[in-house]
């Protein structure tokens, strides 16, 4: 099996990341993309975040009809800090049978020469860097410091292109606590749910 990985915080989730799963899931051929809400980002500790519960929720609203598109709650049940080489190991006991691609945001790629052990995680699973339609991300900052030939190779073979949706979560939470509309950002689904779950309604926005 050819597995999606996408992590995130998803607080909430938006229609840009069902975007990049589907762009992902198609251009390279992956049987399955697992949502991961993170227990806590080690690079965004400091976001406004709903519940667990409420996280899960949503994103199980958003992927419902999707036969491809799950959720782990694998990271939440482990807690602490969400590093993503540890969730690559834990899967690789749980789902051994299944090749690991971690999907990657434009947005996450310019932070991976800091993100924990990016060597192992490179080793673990295929990175699969999403970017709008002509880039080619050949800023690779510091990486070649971190990464051989071959590792960078890798990650500039799956490079997966998608329309440029300009959608954030710290967005949408203003636009939900200024009593501002979310419509069309999210899926009706869970447009509702943040509506009669009171998500987010009387939190301040991260900036």
């Amino acid at each position: 099996m050819r597995l999606g990985i996408y992590g995130g915080s998803f607080s909430p989730i938006h229609n840009g990341h069902l975007l990049l799963a589907e762009s992902c899931r198609e251009q390279c051929a992956l049987d399955e993309v697992w949502f991961l809400p993170a227990a806590t980002n080690p690079l965004k500790q400091d976001g406004v975040l709903a519940s667990d519960a409420h996280r899960v929720a949503m994103i199980e609203l958003a992927i419902a009809g999707n036969h491809a598109f799950k959720c782990s709650p694998i990271e939440l049940e482990r807690g602490g800090l969400s590093y993503t080489v540890d969730t690559l190991r834990d899967l690789q006991k749980i789902v051994p049978q299944a090749e690991l691609f971690l999907l990657v945001g434009g947005d996450s790629f310019a932070s991976l020469f800091h993100w924990h052990k990016i060597d192992e995680i490179c080793e673990l699973a295929t990175i699969c860097t999403v970017g709008r339609p002509g880039s080619d991300l050949s800023d690779w900052g510091q990486l070649p410091e971190v990464l051989n030939d071959d590792q960078m190779t890798h990650i500039k073979q799956h490079f997966v292109e998608m329309p440029l949706i300009g959608l954030s979560s710290t967005d949408i939470r203003g636009r939900i606590a200024s009593g501002r509309s979310i419509r069309y950002m999210v899926p009706r689904s869970v447009e509702k749910y943040i509506e009669t779950q009171h998500v987010f309604h009387k939190q301040v926005a991260s900036t």
